[in-house]
């Protein structure tokens, strides 16, 4: 029964934050958590609550306990999910908050393998998160030598001015593009010029 009572704040949370009612819908989920304190979607729901309410240290926590109760059941079928929250909610952060370092630590110890490092990096690539890109690239040998990106696109990346001169240096973007190609990313997913696209980023 209390599961079941979960379950509907949680779904409660799911409609608010689509209403774009943010704390209502982490306030949702904090109940369904009390109801269930093992139910990993509610942390979920919360995470990215958090995030559109700019608290990226409660996302990350958030984040980073559901993924330790997923490890813990050995249903790493949503794992992908979790690490992507982590890293979303310090994208835009230049000073990381304190619940980053050890959630951070913790999805590279915990040996998930390529195929969820795959669905992380094609879902941060698609919404554009390409400083948390950037983390993963400065990581890499912790990562398994066989992921393949063959869904990321690189048209984002050479067209959003947000990234560049905040901080990256070119060279890290370059290698970034590198990278992803070396794992299956298509060079015409820049887009059709891909010429006029090097230059224009490396005018910026």
């Amino acid at each position: 029964c209390t599961k079941e009572i979960a379950v509907l704040h949680c779904n409660k949370s799911t409609a608010l934050y689509c209403l774009g009612k943010w704390r209502e819908a982490m306030l949702a989920a904090y109940e369904s958590l009390r109801w269930d304190p093992k139910y990993v979607k509610a942390y979920y729901r919360a995470g990215h609550s958090w995030i559109m309410l700019l608290n990226p240290h409660e996302a990350v926590f958030m984040f980073y306990k559901g993924l330790l109760l997923l490890n813990a059941s050995a249903d790493r079928s949503q794992a992908a999910d979790f690490i992507t929250g982590i890293f979303m909610s310090v994208n835009d952060e230049r000073v990381f908050p304190q619940t980053f370092p050890v959630a951070y630590s913790f999805v590279f110890r915990a040996r998930f393998d390529a195929l969820i490092w795959q669905a992380v990096i094609e879902r941060l690539a698609q919404k554009g998160k390409w400083r948390s890109c950037l983390l993963l690239l400065s990581e890499k040998k912790a990562l398994p030598s066989n992921i393949r990106v063959n869904q990321v696109s690189l048209k984002n990346l050479f067209e959003t001015s947000e990234l560049y001169g905040c901080g990256e240096k070119m060279q890290e973007v370059a290698e970034l593009v590198k990278w992803l190609i070396s794992m299956g990313a298509k060079v015409e997913t820049i887009g059709l010029y891909v010429l006029h696209a090097v230059i224009r980023l490396c005018i910026r």
